[in-house]
């Protein structure tokens, strides 16, 4: 008598599938990971599902115990998401820049309040259909301005992903799920940052949009969750990685707030700005900086603020960028230390 044929297993999925990730060799899975560069993260697609009408969790994750999608013969395209990094499809508050923010940017009401402003994303394929995932960088798919050796790769990037089973296709949370034009948290983050130090953490900032006005306390802060930030948000959001109890909040007050440094400068120390003669930006403090490298006229450390000094902002489309100080121009400098 012929053997009978074993009945494929039926896979039906319940609800909308997930990523999480890890470090690679950690055993906690979440929905955001921050690592260092030279670490790994590991990603899984999961997903409440049935599995033969028996209710499990989809997932390769074996340190989670969960069903491998391999009963299922499942595909998954990957995307990453991405921020636009100024208005390019929707119109800007400001009929002149086009940069992100809440607030008038320029002229006699600059710094007032106009609302949170709605964010552009995009999604660009990624290659391969594994269920897992293996990343290294954030290189984010539309190049910015160079960046010094050292920096590439390093900053924030989200990924989706479509999972199909049989006929049927779900899909994470992606560029579609941003509410009030900010992404969900649903959305799959992580992060690559040069170190543990608070410049090292200010590297996790690559990629985000610089947004005039970043707002929220805390926890709630739109730089604290790496949707966009101002300046001044931007130096304190990686300042508060390190353990500062820094409020967010605008330069001047950071002016009035932080010890004013003494002596030598050093990297770390941030440079509060004003841009002699530009009438446009009315307050007395007008931009703020971090000090990466001191640099002298002649390339060495000189222990004082001048042009050749590379420092770390973030003021325009370009998002966070590392330069030299020439770059912005003639100022006036309050030199602050945060720790």
């Amino acid at each position: 008598m012929a053997a009978t044929a074993q009945a494929a297993p039926v896979c039906k999925l319940r609800a909308q599938p997930w990523l999480e990730g890890r470090l690679a060799g950690a055993t906690r899975a979440a929905h955001a990971v921050d690592a260092r560069r030279g670490q790994s993260i590991e990603l899984f697609v999961a997903a409440n599902g049935t599995l033969d009408g028996r209710r499990v969790v989809f997932s390769d994750d074996r340190k989670r115990g969960h069903t491998p999608w391999t009963a299922c013969d499942a595909h998954v395209a990957w995307r990453r998401v991405e921020p636009r990094m100024q208005h390019v499809a929707t119109k800007a508050p400001n009929a002149s820049v086009p940069v992100y923010a809440n607030a008038v940017v320029l002229g006699p009401d600059h710094g007032k309040w106009i609302g949170f402003d709605r964010l552009e994303y995009f999604e660009t394929a990624l290659p391969g259909d594994g269920t897992t995932r293996v990343v290294r960088d954030a290189a984010a798919t539309v190049a910015g301005p160079p960046r010094p050796e050292g920096y590439d790769g390093l900053g924030v990037m989200r990924l989706a992903a479509t999972v199909r089973v049989g006929g049927d296709e779900w899909q994470t949370a992606g560029a579609d799920d941003a509410p009030e034009g900010l992404i969900s948290p649903k959305v799959f983050r992580y992060s690559f940052r040069r170190g543990d130090d608070f410049l090292g953490w200010l590297t996790a900032y690559f990629n985000v949009p610089y947004l005039f006005g970043s707002a929220g306390k805390g926890t709630r802060n739109q730089a604290e969750r790496y949707l966009g930030a101002d300046c001044a948000d931007v130096l304190v959001a990686a300042l508060r990685h390190v353990g500062s109890r820094l409020e967010y909040t605008s330069v001047a007050e950071l002016v009035d707030t932080l010890p004013h440094a003494e002596g030598a400068v050093r990297p770390g120390d941030l440079y509060a700005l004003d841009y002699v003669g530009f009438t446009d930006l009315p307050r007395s403090w007008d931009h703020i900086v971090a000090l990466v490298e001191d640099r002298g006229p002649d390339g060495k450390p000189d222990g004082k603020p001048g042009p050749e000094d590379l420092v770390a902002d973030s003021g325009n489309a370009d998002g966070l960028k590392v330069a030299p100080l020439a770059e912005q121009g003639e100022v006036r400098i309050a030199v602050l230390r945060a720790r």
